[in-house]
């Protein structure tokens, strides 16, 4: 009696199906970059592109506008279960030159210090994939091998037959509750060329990256780390050049006092919103009244008087033993060196003299150039504190070369003389010219970025003095 033929069997390939559509990934943006290792690839999808970091190949580009989306793939090589630990990341880097009076030993590097001020982490589950029978593997066609295959074989058909798992991901960048919480910009690191050498030098940067870590539950498969950097920059859309272009007709004006009473007002002038882009400049005016008005006591001053205005970097941070992973509440104390707590007057300096008010003098400091307290634990708080006062731009004047005039009004009528008397003595009028290299004002959780504008008049053995904070953007 004949035997029937076996019937035809066919290798389990349900396994090979794609993945459902809560799996699938689909890019928001068009530009894609892909960064692997050996048991992972993580792509990531973003408005632009830039060249640069340590790798140097096309870095993903964001706004603090964005989400940072994408898809995380286990290669065949990693069938097992374990989890994988997605991280978002921004960092403040920093070290500071040593005195000159600090030993410097040769060869010496001094690592820069890492501050953490954004964290958010993502945990994917990964559970061993299903996959076809060892027995089904080796039918072809109806006939069973008949040679007993070995377990490497075994192990090589069974990760074939594994699909590459895809896990997609997003990150919503957090944002500040008020003006100048923003999420800080990518900023490249700095050496200052009066460092003594590169192991001393001066270095600031803010950085941002992703951290992929694959953490099998089999302790002999090998686990895996991937780093991948990225850019955060403004979105250009809505940085308007027409904004970035303060007012020539309101101006806020800040009085400047002396230690003790001189029958002459100074008072320095800058535009009302105090706020100005790196891209453009910060034009002052710096004025001096005699009361009551004295024209000799006025040419002398005009002709003998020193200006010293000074832009002043200030970085502090506070490293937390807890990292919060959102940006901070509005603070309820340490507001006074905000622009809105000023409360200066709106004035023109065409306008008629009224009282001024009257604003805490700070302190001032010879030594400018730079101020480093090291990282010491403050008691009770469990704190480490960074902090950094740096003139980044000085101006010194003799003199004051102009004497204000009123223009004519709209009707091109002559200004009354009661204008005219309430001028000025003496005026200076200039900018300080900025930088796109700047690191620009922010606040964020333990790290904050100011600038100030230190003023001085030196009238003989008085002077006038103030600290205007300002914001660089």
């Amino acid at each position: 009696m004949a035997l029937a033929p076996p019937k035809r069997v066919r290798a389990n390939t349900g396994s090979l199906a794609p993945p459902p559509s809560a799996f699938t990934f689909h890019p928001t943006h068009s530009n894609a970059s892909t960064f692997r290792t050996l048991q992972l690839e993580v792509q990531l999808s973003s408005p632009s592109l830039k060249v640069g970091g340590p790798i140097r190949k096309p870095l993903p580009v964001y706004s603090d506008n964005d989400a940072i989306a994408g898809k995380i793939s286990l290669e065949n090589i990693s069938y097992h279960s374990g989890r994988i630990l997605l991280t978002v990341e921004g960092a403040f880097h920093h070290r500071l030159p040593k005195a000159q009076d600090e030993p410097v030993a040769s060869g010496s590097f001094v690592p820069p210090r890492k501050h953490v001020f954004f964290s958010s982490t993502k945990l994917i589950s990964v559970t061993n994939p299903e996959v076809a029978s060892p027995r089904s593997v080796f039918r072809r066609e109806g006939n069973i091998l008949k040679r007993r295959p070995s377990v490497s074989s075994i192990e090589e058909n069974k990760r074939a037959l594994t699909p590459k798992r895809c896990y997609p991901f997003s990150f919503e960048l957090p944002r500040g509750l008020r003006s100048g919480e923003e999420l800080p910009a990518t900023y490249p690191s700095t050496q200052f060329p009066s460092s003594p050498s590169v192991s001393t030098a001066s270095h600031i940067e803010v950085s941002y990256r992703i951290v992929a870590d694959w953490e099998p539950s089999d302790q002999q498969e090998q686990s895996s780390h991937l780093e991948i950097p990225f850019v955060i920059q403004p979105d250009a859309e809505f940085q308007c050049a027409d904004a970035t272009i303060p007012s020539d007709k309101m101006w806020l004006e800040m009085p400047l006092k002396s230690d003790r009473p001189i029958p002459v007002r100074c008072a320095m002038t800058l535009p009302t919103s105090m706020s100005f882009a790196r891209s453009s400049s910060i034009p002052y005016f710096v004025v001096f009244t005699t009361t009551p008005r004295s024209p000799e006591l006025a040419r002398e001053i005009a002709s003998d008087a020193t200006i010293s205005v000074s832009l002043i970097r200030q970085i502090t941070v506070n490293e937390q033993a807890s990292l919060p992973p959102t940006p901070p509440l509005t603070p309820t104390s340490d507001d006074s060196d905000g622009p809105s707590s000023a409360r200066p007057k709106i004035l023109r300096l065409v306008h008629k003299g009224s009282a001024r008010f009257q604003r805490h003098r700070w302190p001032s400091d010879s030594s400018l150039a730079l101020s480093h307290d090291k990282h010491e634990t403050q008691s009770g708080l469990g704190t480490k504190h960074f902090s950094d006062l740096r003139t980044i731009h000085h101006d010194m004047s003799l003199g004051f070369p102009k004497r204000p005039r009123q223009q004519y009004d709209k009707k091109g009528n002559h200004p009354s003389l009661e204008t005219i008397a309430s001028l000025p003595d003496g005026l200076h009028k200039t900018r300080i010219p900025l930088s796109g290299d700047l690191l620009p004002s922010l606040d964020w959780r333990g790290l904050t970025v100011k600038y100030y504008l230190d003023v001085a008049v030196l009238l003989g053995p008085d002077d006038f003095r103030a600290r205007v904070p300002i914001r660089i953007t």
